[in-house]
């Protein structure tokens, strides 16, 4: 394809662009909303659920107007006690429930009053799930309190009749919400053209089954075994549980009931005061049904058995019996660091299951001292005590007076009272100190013998004879210096003059002075020369090494250092072999051809 083709092409591409663009500018509407329907799940439409979410409502008036009925046969079934049939509609309710509940999601119409109208129908829901659980609970309780009656069985008729209490206290309010519920749905219902009728009786309905639960002996007889007179009170006591152990809960319950002509009615409202061992423990006032219940931990009491009572102004309940179970104790104790003047921080706990608070406790040290202290509400104690110098064995004790407990004494604790009066032995800061002065008078010491021992280093003396010797040592020759003489300049007036080269000037020392003063005078030479070449002023000062790092960058540098570190070991190594010698007038030659000779 040739160029004009293809630019062909692309024209027409563009074109198709801009005519779809403008098309889509001038009706940009994505969905029509009669026309445009998919056949798959995943296109919705929105704009047209919206408008069917405002225009279409009366479509779902029947499963609403469901919605509002159902309470109605469901609190009638609660009613005459038939929770099989109240429990399927409460089950089908539901189910409705959840069908409008994602009805109301899909619309979007979660500010609207139909979604109000599902939380108050849900309420209505909840109310009577209650009622019906409620009431099958009492129909079984009032099966075994007919049960125990007829076996005069006293004691588990007082707990029937408890239970039933308890369970009673749960629809307290309960009609009053309904109500509130009732008269929502109510107006919603007419708004929307709804029948509320049949909710509206659910409303009477539920209001006589809370009453009936909440006052079922309001006008009906309770058989009693022992003999009332009229006008004269009871008081029931049971209790739970009749065992425990120390901090265990123990719940006490009852009703006060009073004789009315032929009717025993439920006392409200009287006080009852709770005894242990004629002892006061609790004060509490019976509520609307002649109820009350009081719970009280087993504290400060002794194990074994107890007499439990109630009573009000006027009776006084049958005596029950308590019984408390020893527990074993266990007690703690730490003791802190002394302190300059020899005081003691004594800290511990006593436990048994739980902290015993409020517990005396005896803390004797050395078999003869003794103190008492006690625990806090967290069965702590603490205790400061001044020990005289020397070693002390503290031991705390519980003996578990008034508790039901059994008592309990700590591991003996051993202190050591080493102090002067007024005078802080830190024996661990001393030992740092003296370890501090030990190291210095160390270091010190050494640095004294190595300055002494530098004192004392001698240099090797020039003017040796060349002499050899054999080394027992290394099995080699080596070349012994002359005697030593003085460290005089070797450069002569004759080297000075031109008249030797540095071989002949080095040959004359060595067999006048020894290799020592010879190596020195071509050391020395060589180094004017450097410090000439480099402008190096009072290079005498810098040591060989000194004056080799200098020449860095110079051709000569390389043999000059490996001269260096020959002269060096000729110089200050003492004794010297044949081979060392040879090695040193290599270097002396290598540098002295890398320097140019004379006339460098």
């Amino acid at each position: 394809m040739n160029t004009n083709a293809r630019y062909a092409v692309l024209a027409l591409i563009v074109t198709g662009i801009l005519l779809i663009l403008a098309h889509a500018v001038s009706t940009p509407l994505l969905y029509s909303l009669e026309n445009d329907i998919f056949s798959t799940p995943f296109h919705d439409n929105v704009e047209v659920l919206k408008l069917q979410s405002l225009n279409s409502t009366t479509d779902i008036l029947p499963q609403l107007q469901d919605i509002i009925d159902f309470p109605g046969p469901i609190s009638l079934n609660i009613q005459i006690h038939d929770a099989a049939d109240a429990q399927r509609a409460l089950d089908l309710f539901t189910k409705n429930q959840v069908s409008l509940k994602n009805l109301i999601v899909t619309l979007d119409m979660n500010q609207s009053e139909i979604q109000e109208l599902e939380t108050d129908t849900g309420q209505q829901k909840e109310i009577l799930d209650t009622l019906l659980n409620t009431s099958v609970t009492l129909d079984s309780l009032q099966t075994l309190e007919i049960q125990y009656r007829d076996e005069n069985n006293n004691d588990m008729l007082t707990t029937v009749r408890l239970q039933g209490d308890a369970v009673r206290k749960r629809v307290q309010g309960l009609d009053e919400r309904y109500r509130n519920s009732t008269e929502k749905i109510t107006g919603i219902a007419t708004k929307f053209g709804l029948d509320p009728t049949k909710n509206q009786e659910s409303q009477k309905a539920v209001d006589q089954i809370t009453r009936e639960i909440e006052q079922p002996e309001s006008t009906a007889r309770i058989p009693v075994t022992t003999s009332l007179i009229p006008g004269e009170e009871r008081i029931s006591l049971f209790i739970r549980p009749e065992t425990g152990v120390y901090r265990d809960i123990i719940e006490c319950m009852g009703l006060s009931l009073t004789l009315e002509g032929n009717t025993t009615l439920r006392a409200q409202g009287q006080p009852i005061l709770l005894y242990v061992d004629d002892n006061p423990v609790s004060n509490v006032t019976t509520d609307t049904f002649g109820y009350y219940d009081v719970k009280f931990p087993i504290g400060r009491i002794l194990a074994g058995n107890h007499t439990v009572y109630a009573r009000s102004p006027t009776s006084r309940s049958v005596d029950r019996t308590l019984t408390v179970i020893p527990l074993d104790s266990v007690t703690n104790l730490t003791l802190s660091k002394p302190d300059p003047e020899g005081n003691v921080n004594c800290t511990g706990f006593v436990m048994a299951n739980y902290p015993v608070a409020s517990a005396s406790v005896q803390i004797t040290w050395d078999q003869s001292h003794v103190i008492v202290t006690k625990t806090n509400a967290n069965g702590k104690f603490m205790q400061k005590i001044q020990l005289s110098p020397g070693v002390h064995t503290m031991i705390a004790d519980f003996y578990g007076d008034g508790y039901p407990l059994n008592p309990s004494e700590s591991d003996p604790v051993v202190v050591d009272i080493s102090f002067i009066r007024g005078v802080d032995m830190d024996y661990g800061r001393i030992a740092l100190i003296i370890s501090g002065i030990g190291l210095f008078l160390l270091f010190l010491g050494a640095a004294v013998l190595y300055l002494r021992r530098m004192g004392q280093r001698k240099i090797p003396s020039s003017g040796a004879s060349r002499d050899t010797e054999f080394s027992a040592e290394t099995g080699s020759e080596l070349l012994l210096t002359g005697p030593v003489g003085s460290q005089q300049n070797p450069v002569d007036d004759s080297m000075k003059a031109g008249k030797e080269t540095l071989i002949t000037y080095y040959t004359r020392i060595l067999r006048e002075q020894g290799l020592s003063a010879a190596s020195r005078s071509v050391y020395q030479l060589l180094a004017g020369r450097i410090a000439h070449d480099l402008h190096i002023r009072r290079h005498k000062t810098l040591t060989a090494r000194e004056m080799s790092r200098n020449c860095r960058g110079k051709p000569y540098c390389g043999a000059f250092a490996r001269f260096v570190s020959v002269y060096e070991r000729v110089r200050y190594g003492g004794q010297v072999s044949v081979k060392d010698q040879a090695v040193f007038e290599t270097a002396i030659d290598s540098t002295e051809e890398q320097m140019g000779g004379e006339d460098h």
